[in-house]
């Protein structure tokens, strides 16, 4: 059955912009089943606004992207901000609603449900990287 959402969301939710998603891995464990990365001005811009139901084996990976807010946004979500490399430059998870985060330096950032970041151990100096498909 198809979720219900008010008339225009879900047009622009993550899995209708942007390429099939792909495995996201740190220290060779799987962090999410399905991580979409942007890909385009409008994937970027929307991010995770127009996703009202962001499930705990999904992400957004944003690049470039060095900072993001919470305003407007439906799910509760962590946040790792990486290097070029995928290196893990730091962590906000929780990251409140109505606050913004970012991080000098960093090239992308990794957008998931709340808790999932600290579950899975991620921590600063560590490797994100999207599995093959």
């Amino acid at each position: 059955m198809q979720a219900s959402h008010p008339p225009g969301v879900g047009r622009l939710r993550i899995d209708r912009l942007n390429p099939p998603p792909r495995p996201l891995a740190a220290s060779g464990r799987t962090v999410v089943a399905r991580c979409h990365r942007t890909e385009g001005v409008t994937a970027r811009l929307v991010g995770l606004l127009a996703t009202p139901d962001l499930a705990p084996d999904e992400a957004l990976w944003i690049a470039p992207c060095a900072s993001v807010h919470t305003a407007f946004l439906r799910p509760a979500i962590g946040c790792a901000f990486v290097d070029a490399g995928g290196r893990v430059l730091r962590v906000v998870d929780p990251l409140p609603r109505w606050r913004a985060a970012g991080c000098r330096g960093a090239r992308g950032v990794v957008e998931c449900a709340a808790g999932v970041l600290e579950e899975a151990g991620v921590r600063p100096g560590g490797v994100l990287r999207l599995e093959p498909g």
